[in-house]
């Protein structure tokens, strides 16, 4: 089914609730909604995003006109102007600069379905890692002249049209990947000039998260981060990030967990003590609130997702990820057993 729902960061056709309350987080804590936007691909002016959200699809950004910072898994990232940007949405990121009149062509494409287009380990685990892929664009290959017939193609409804369109998305981001070059984080000009915007302090507090998510953090941790009062901490990232600081950290916390589900074959204990949950039962309730399912389910449905399948053939190329990947990625040492 084809998704109507708008880009994140793109003027909204209609208001999005700006957070919903969160059982899973724990009492008093707001957790931003956790969107499913399924697929989907649509142009429109950009706008700042009032708080971090995460959706299970690969999506896909190139701005005109404007370059757009993103606080992506706590690092400022800048989208330049005839730059695209893929980047898999289960790691929190938000919108925070975004010139006006800056137009943005995106698309969606849900985890299972990019899966099963059988492309390489190289290119799939650098996105289930959380490394964007971004490259200059080029007229004739790698531009925005498909995603308005992309766009035209997949709300007709036709099954042909929709094939066509993956087809060619699927080519689309594979220049991409073939073009991209390592991210760097944004400089802020204020702090660069001895100040700090709360946007900078912000975007340290996320990225101390980012790095240290799998242990026992606290408030006052991630304050010292920022060198300020705990209660300031929080406002200042409420603010800027429109969640709180314990939201974001389980929000970081699951993104890791379904990268294990779907890169380790690790039992639900190991994964729950690597992505930095206190216990299994902690785990089972964040994961099952923010994904709609169990973690055993979500593991169940992408290895179904990643089995050859008439939609893409799948070359020797592209399989599973190496044992030594799992325990490297989950920052142990590979051993014998």
């Amino acid at each position: 089914m084809i998704s109507s729902v708008r880009s994140p960061g793109a003027t909204p056709q209609h208001p999005r609730p700006r957070a919903r309350r969160g059982a899973a987080a724990g009492p008093g804590i707001d957790m931003p909604v956790d969107e499913h936007i399924g697929l989907a691909c649509w142009s429109g002016l950009s706008s700042v995003m009032e708080c971090a959200h995460r959706h299970d699809d690969i999506e896909v950004n190139l701005a005109e006109g404007g370059a757009l910072t993103y606080l992506f898994g706590g690092v400022p990232v800048e989208i330049a102007p005839g730059t695209a940007a893929a980047f898999w949405a289960a790691v929190p990121h938000q919108l925070v600069r975004a010139p006006a009149h800056t137009r943005v062509h995106w698309i969606t494409i849900p985890l299972d379905r990019f899966l099963r287009w059988g492309l390489t380990d190289g290119l799939v685990g650098r996105l289930l890692q959380g490394q964007p892929l971004v490259a200059a664009t080029s007229a004739g290959t790698l531009d925005a002249s498909g995603f308005e017939r992309w766009s035209a193609d997949l709300s007709t409804g036709d099954p042909e049209l929709r094939d066509i369109a993956l087809l060619e998305i699927q080519a689309w981001i594979r220049r991409l990947a073939r073009g991209a070059t390592p991210v760097e984080a944004v400089a802020d000009a204020e702090a660069a000039s001895g100040g700090e915007t709360a946007v900078e302090r912000a975007a340290t507090m996320a990225r101390f998260i980012a790095e240290r998510f799998r242990e026992p953090l606290t408030v006052a941790d991630i304050a010292a981060a920022v060198h300020v009062h705990p209660h300031h901490a929080m406002g200042v990232f409420r603010n800027v990030v429109g969640t709180t600081l314990g939201a974001y950290l389980t929000q970081c916390r699951v993104a890791e967990a379904q990268r294990l589900l779907l890169t380790t074959g690790a039992g639900m204990a190991e994964i729950a003590h690597a992505a930095g949950f206190g216990s299994q039962s902690r785990f089972y309730s964040c994961f099952t609130a923010a994904c709609g399912e169990p973690p055993g389910a979500y593991r169940r449905r992408h290895e179904e997702a990643r089995q050859p399948s008439s939609e893409a053939p799948r070359d020797a190329s592209a399989s599973s990820v190496s044992r030594n990947t799992v325990h490297s990625s989950m920052g142990t040492a590979p051993r014998d057993r």
